[in-house]
């Protein structure tokens, strides 16, 4: 399911067919089990009391940490200085913007951010770590199975913060973590990693290309699961 063969026979027929559209066909039924999961509809819904969505901000926080350090391995192997722009500045917006919002919350509500994390967070940090420390990837498949993992964290959450429809009178931190995932500017980092995978996947050899696209399924699976965890409801 995840060989350059089975990209190639998906391609066949379609027009204009992109990498970056069979990795998220190949990953349901997960990946549309996460944008539809019930903790975005509660929290538009304003249905999402205030000390649960703190608690599961305190959980979506234990992967700030590693996946800077992601991105700083992104940079490091970003073939260009023009990916090294653009990555410098998503880590400039995760260090500012959104570590603002996680601070804030965890202040109005009361939490701590040092509370433990359950075994699906740890699990998705450790994946981050993982793909971070690299193995036996060549230098251009290291970058695309990064890219990979980065495509599908963000990508998601763009998918789940594009379709839901807030009630008004929502909370304002709650607004406020809604429109971090749904702006122009984040659509535009999302088409840009979308963009870069589709390029660095086409010139991947079979090895690189099917460890680039079981990474994507794994990174969508954890997803997934972590979000049943903060919010088990299904």
């Amino acid at each position: 399911m995840t060989t350059r063969d089975s990209w190639r026979a998906w391609a066949s027929g379609r027009k204009a067919p992109r990498i970056t559209d069979w990795l998220r066909e190949i990953s349901e039924p997960d990946w549309s089990a996460t944008v539809h999961h019930p903790l975005f509809d509660d929290l538009a819904a304003g249905r999402l009391e205030g000390k649960r969505f703190a608690a599961y901000m305190v959980q979506d926080y234990g992967f700030v940490d590693p996946f800077t350090a992601l991105i700083g391995h992104a940079i490091g192997h970003a073939p260009s200085m023009a990916d090294r722009v653009v990555l410098g500045q998503f880590m400039g917006m995760l260090t500012s913007d959104e570590n603002s919002t996680f601070q804030r919350t965890f202040e109005a509500f009361g939490v701590s951010a040092r509370a433990d994390h359950l075994p699906a967070t740890r699990d998705f940090r450790h994946l981050l770590h993982e793909v971070g420390m690299g193995g036996q990837a060549s230098a251009s498949g290291r970058y695309a199975e990064i890219l990979a993992v980065l495509v599908v964290t963000e990508w998601l959450y763009l998918a789940w913060a594009t379709r839901i429809s807030r009630t008004e009178g929502l909370h304002p931190l709650m607004g406020e973590w809604i429109d971090l995932h749904d702006n122009p500017d984040f659509q535009a980092f999302v088409d840009w990693l979308r963009q870069r995978l589709d390029e660095e996947a086409a010139g991947l050899d079979d090895t690189d290309f099917s460890r680039m696209a079981e990474r994507f399924r794994e990174t969508v699976a954890k997803e997934l699961a972590f979000h049943d965890a903060v919010h088990p409801c299904r």
